[in-house]
């Protein structure tokens, strides 16, 4: 069970609450005892530092008007396309619910619906990098290395100049 304590599919990896006691897919399950994918998923903290909707995309970069319209149209873009793949991820999630709770475990469509999610979930991570380099490309030579030396750091800009 890899950690997990039994209560059927419970709130670890795939979400629902199954009904197969200590035999289920319990929390802890492949991912932790966290509430659908974790971190950087669906619902988590994204990608990284500054992956998409990060702090640093507005504050600290001075960014002209046209600069930030055009982060903007991207990212809302970007935000777009991420909410269908979400919504075809969670029905993903919702057939493996149902093909793990079946009476008779199909073992091989089991292995190619976890295959089909994984691929949308790179295809997010993949659309979050291409948005990133897309926004980049937005910014001047110093405002990509203030945006990288801020992400070495961890650190929010300082915005009180």
């Amino acid at each position: 069970m890899m950690g997990g304590g039994g209560y059927g599919m419970g709130s670890g990896m795939m979400g629902g609450y199954g009904g197969y006691g200590a035999y289920g897919m319990g929390p802890g399950m492949m991912g932790g005892g966290g509430y659908g994918m974790g971190p950087g998923m669906m619902g988590g903290y994204g990608m990284g530092p500054g992956m998409m909707m990060g702090p640093y995309w507005g504050t600290g970069l001075d960014l002209t008007p046209e600069q930030q319209a055009k982060v903007n149209k991207i990212q809302d873009e970007t935000r777009k396309a991420h909410w269908a793949l979400m919504g075809e991820m969670m029905n993903q999630q919702a057939r493996l619910r149902d093909l793990n709770l079946a009476p008779k475990r199909d073992n091989a469509a089991i292995d190619a619906a976890y295959k089909e999610f994984g691929k949308l979930r790179q295809q997010m991570y993949d659309s979050s990098v291409a948005a990133q380099k897309r926004m980049e490309a937005v910014l001047t030579k110093e405002q990509q290395e203030k945006l990288r030396t801020y992400w070495r750091r961890g650190s929010a800009p300082d915005n009180s100049k």
